[in-house]
């Protein structure tokens, strides 16, 4: 979870100590409906021109290891746009690839995939959405402007990829001053709008100003 002690107290401050000194926030619709459906795929191929043994992954898979498919690709059919990276974890060095790729070696990538992530693509430039259904807020202060259950496009945030910013961007509003992130979801939006999955996840978000 990420706290900043004085980010606590400027959003307390703001809010007036209290929802009843808070107003309705005046600058949209709330919730934006449940997520999307059937989330892209990617299927990976032991061996070139999409021979031998197969595994499909649904939207990331963070580590190929407990797939026993880690560092074995060596063609891959792609649903949309997707970001593969050499270590576990969406680390080391990363590409973003699309499409079907009947030999790995081409793009440098032949037996090195250990994680990687589907993009949605489109995803922030649609404008985030907060709240669930029949629930009040969000709450404007002086200062900001304090979000509930923020969502992109109905899915839950994702702290990585400065997820919180792109959340207040999205809402036209300015940087980040607080957010709670002490809960998890089994997928979520970062802020480059990558899936991730089982990942802390924001649940209160307080927007700055411009």
């Amino acid at each position: 979870m990420k706290l900043w002690i004085g980010a606590v107290a400027l959003a307390a401050a703001s809010l007036s100590a209290g929802a009843a000194a808070a107003q309705a926030w005046g600058g949209g619709a709330g919730f934006n409906g449940p997520g999307p459906g059937a989330a892209p795929r990617a299927t990976l191929y032991e061996l070139p021109n999409f021979q031998g043994r197969q595994i499909t992954v649904t939207a990331t898979a963070e580590n190929m290891a407990p797939m026993g498919f880690n560092d074995m690709a060596q063609s891959v059919r792609l649903q949309g746009r997707w970001r593969v990276c050499e270590d576990s974890g969406y680390r080391g060095k990363c590409r973003d690839i699309m499409g079907d790729i009947p030999d790995l070696n081409t793009q440098g990538l032949g037996l090195k995939i250990s994680s990687l992530q589907a993009y949605f693509e489109g995803a922030w430039s649609r404008g985030g959405g907060w709240g669930r259904p029949g629930q009040p807020g969000p709450y404007e202060g002086a200062t900001g402007v304090l979000f509930p259950y923020p969502n992109i496009v109905g899915l839950d945030i994702s702290p990585n990829g400065s997820g919180a910013n792109a959340f207040c961007r999205s809402v036209r509003l300015g940087s980040s001053a607080y957010y709670d992130s002490s809960q998890r979801a089994r997928l979520a939006l970062d802020g480059e709008g990558r899936y991730v999955a089982d990942s802390p996840v924001i649940r209160d978000v307080f927007c700055r100003k411009r």
